[in-house]
């Protein structure tokens, strides 16, 4: 067995708060896109529509990826009757 943890906890929760800060910046930053004129806003609507769509898909195959790197760390460490690493 090994030293080093199973299981990997960020202590900053930087990334966290880097993603509610593109999710809360990002409608504003469209409005003035759209009110200024560059965005016209059916392209506005799509764009949105498509992020809707994309981010919670993305962000559950990361979390999912996270997960499974997690549990192949933590059968490595556990006896192999308990648990084995194909």
């Amino acid at each position: 067995m090994t030293n080093q943890p199973p299981l990997e906890i960020d202590a900053s929760p930087r990334p966290y708060q880097v993603s509610v800060l593109i999710r809360q910046v990002l409608p504003p930053l469209v409005a003035f896109a759209v009110g200024r004129g560059w965005l016209a806003n059916d392209s506005a609507t799509l764009v949105a529509a498509l992020a809707a769509i994309a981010v919670p898909i993305l962000d559950g195959q990361r979390i999912s990826l996270r997960r499974s790197r997690a549990l192949i760390r933590l059968g490595a460490i556990v006896p192999d009757d308990v648990a084995v690493v194909r």
